[in-house]
């Protein structure tokens, strides 16, 4: 095993480190929605982007990025659909190019890899599918009211079986070490219910079937371009470790304990081109990245990030400085 995957599995087993693993990441296309799908020099760029980050930045674990497969087959059609068509969607099936590109791109990506890291594939909600393919919050909201719950749940049923699906093989066909899995609370209404009948049981549905394959899950709860979440409805996901967009929540990674008593937290920094990790000097970034380290204490299950996906023209001397810095320094009272 190498030093940096003992390190890193030392943080998921509660024991303390001589450095905490620092995570970050960023999108290799130029619009990660194009659609990669058949297309060989997409899927090119995505290997490549991998390649090269790896070997500029040398992680200690990586997100591998979907970019190029983030539209579930078919599903634009399901906007103009009557209940009845809706109840006649099918799974696209175990071999589907979507599926076994996936899967290929998961073995791609890990053949760049210079030593073994953990890595962990990006994976989207099916309600986050969805959104993609309807138009975004107020679509699906709008998709839910104008059917029928029976039909509803049948396209949450298919989706949430082919991700789950997916998840599996990229686990242990891919050889990922489990998923980075993104969700989200509905961002045009405070009403709880398509989240608790639709969303959270689909989710815990993927999530489950990452770790009955052997993996082990970060649950993203994504903030990005500000979308706020409601943190507490997460907190019993069958997730290994945890990220939040801390700024956009007002939760800083140590304030998240007492919401995820049981997982590894994972993040600290703001991931706009308005915080620290992008338009901070080393000197503030080493600072904010003891500022992290020290509120935790004594506690030990935690990993440095960001709230989301960082700029894709960050300094990389920045990621190297919150890096090099993520020591644990005796706290001076």
């Amino acid at each position: 095993m190498s030093e940096k995957r003992a390190r890193f599995q030392a943080v998921l087993d509660g024991q303390a480190v001589d450095r905490i693993p620092t995570g970050f990441w960023y999108h290799f296309f130029k619009d990660e929605l194009d659609e990669a799908t058949s297309q060989a020099d997409l899927i090119a760029d995505n290997v490549m982007g991998h390649q090269k980050f790896i070997s500029d930045f040398k992680p200690d674990f990586i997100k591998l990025m979907s970019d190029g497969y983030f539209h579930y087959p078919n599903a634009s059609k399901w906007r103009t659909a009557s209940d009845a068509e809706l109840l006649t969607v099918t799974s696209i099936g175990h071999d589907h190019i979507w599926i076994t590109e996936q899967v290929a791109l998961v073995k791609a990506q890990h053949a760049q890899f210079s030593e073994d890291i953990f890595s962990f594939y990006n994976i989207f909600a099916p309600a986050t599918y969805l959104k993609f393919a309807l138009g975004g919050d107020d679509q699906l909201v709008n998709f839910v009211n104008t059917h029928s719950e029976q039909s509803i749940q049948h396209i949450f049923d298919i989706v949430s079986h082919d991700i789950a699906t997916l998840v599996a093989r990229v686990i242990k066909q891919g050889s990922a070490d489990g998923i980075y899995y993104s969700t989200q609370n509905i961002q045009s209404t405070s009403d709880q219910t398509i989240f608790n009948q639709f969303i959270k049981p689909s989710d815990i549905a993927v999530l489950k079937a990452a770790k009955a394959a052997g993996g082990t899950n970060i649950l993203h709860i994504c903030g990005y371009e500000g979308a706020s979440n409601r943190l507490t409805d997460f907190a019993n996901y069958p997730a290994d470790i945890m990220n939040w967009a801390t700024a956009v929540e007002g939760v800083t990674l140590s304030q998240g304990r007492a919401i995820f008593p049981n997982q590894v937290l994972l993040g600290g920094f703001g991931n706009t081109t308005k915080d620290i990790l992008y338009r901070g000097t080393t000197d503030d970034i080493v600072a904010e990245t003891q500022e992290i380290i020290n509120a935790f204490g004594d506690d030990t299950r935690f990993l440095i990030g960001a709230d989301c996906t960082v700029p894709r023209d960050i300094d990389l001397k920045h990621l190297a400085a919150a890096r090099k810095a993520a020591v644990r320094q005796p706290i001076t009272v």
